[in-house]
């Protein structure tokens, strides 16, 4: 009996200890966020938030947008982020520091508050569900995002132009949309010019089955039409499914695809190879064409509403359905070339393949799934 009074005492103990550096780390966070001199910044949704000026410390949630940091050249106002960023092969290539910022969000309303508020942050950045929670929870600012698959350019615009606000870094946000304005405008004034009956349809097929697919209301569509190609999915809906972790994405019948008949497969999982050999999707036309092809894979893979595929997913795919028409492009070089100029990542040519051949990956934590 002696001995279960001393060890409940050391557990309760420990519970206190650590309620007290829960409690300290609160206060620290409050008081980093109201002293001295302020400004006020208004977010994604309209709302006006009043943060430390200078604003130097900054939990930023969202996977995809983790990216923004690093097109803005500020890193080093980040003091937690998301487990997905973290696990990224290509951001610790070149940010091996990255791995040892708290990572508080897992996924999307999964936030480990004690580890925020010791994390100090002087604002959090995130969607509607991480953000409410982290505004039921704690004292710290949140601004909020527009959380949405229908993720088109302008959308795109306007949140580099707000990342750039919070971060004081406006240049470098119009740096970025300059650079993604001038590359869409030269697929554009490839493809605009290719009749209806002579585009390419596309099919992005994900998953094991290669069935999972992104509609025709969600930010792939976009991407599809500016490559100069036809979307197999422009009249399904899928912006408001999610499947699994990830929302924007549904599975389709084997007999739905099959009536598509698609003449580019884009996959993100297995090889080429094995559905060249698999005997359900032979009589499709990009089978019997061998125009199956990989989703390249950057900080994230390409097939997410990010900054850096909205640039070069276009330019890829436009390349791809039709490499007589941009014979001239070499997509290593125009890898290395954003990644460079927006990123200051100097890849090596191995790299920058890897990119394309859907090969760098992304090192998820277990609950973090597939993708």
């Amino acid at each position: 009996m002696e001995t279960n009074w001393h060890i409940k005492k050391i557990l309760i103990v420990s519970a206190l200890i650590a309620l007290l550096v829960f409690v300290l780390a609160m206060l620290r966070t409050e008081k980093t966020a109201t002293s001295g001199k302020t400004r006020w910044i208004t977010d994604m949704i309209g709302n006006k938030v009043q943060v430390p000026d200078p604003l130097t410390r900054v939990a930023l949630f969202g996977g995809p947008t983790g990216q923004i940091a690093y097109i803005l050249g500020a890193r080093n106002q980040l003091c937690a982020v998301t487990n997905t960023l973290k696990g990224s092969e290509l951001i610790l290539a070149f940010d091996p520091s990255v791995k040892d910022l708290p990572g508080p969000r897992s996924t999307s309303g999964h936030i480990n508050i004690e580890s925020l508020l010791l994390s100090r942050p002087q604002l959090v950045i995130a969607g509607n569900l991480d953000g409410s929670i982290v505004q039921k929870k704690t004292g710290i600012p949140v601004a909020f995002t527009v959380s949405t698959m229908n993720h088109d350019t302008n959308l795109l615009k306007n949140e580099i132009r707000f990342y750039a606000s919070v971060f004081r870094k406006e240049a470098r946000g119009e740096k970025y949309i300059a650079y993604l304005e001038k590359t869409l405008a030269f697929v554009k004034s490839r493809t605009d010019t290719i009749p209806a009956d002579k585009r390419k349809k596309v099919f992005n097929g994900y998953g094991p089955k290669h069935l999972v697919t992104l509609g025709g209301d969600t930010f792939m569509h976009e991407r599809i039409n500016t490559a100069g190609c036809r979307d197999a999915t422009s009249k399904i809906s899928t912006a408001g499914v999610k499947e699994g972790l990830h929302s924007g994405l549904s599975e389709m019948s084997m007999e739905k695809v099959l009536g598509w008949n698609p003449d580019i497969l884009v996959i993100d999982s297995g090889t080429p190879e094995e559905v060249y050999n698999d005997p359900r999707w032979k009589n499709v036309t990009a089978i019997r064409n061998h125009q199956v092809y990989k989703q390249p894979v950057g900080i994230f893979i390409w097939d997410r509403p990010t900054a850096e595929a909205a640039v070069l997913n276009p330019l890829w795919l436009a390349k791809t359905a039709y490499p007589k028409l941009f014979a001239d492009v070499d997509m290593v070089k125009e890898v290395k070339k954003f990644y460079g100029e927006i990123m200051s990542f100097n890849l090596s040519d191995a790299q920058a393949h890897a990119i394309l051949n859907g090969d760098f990956g992304i090192v998820f934590a277990a609950t973090e799934g597939k993708r």
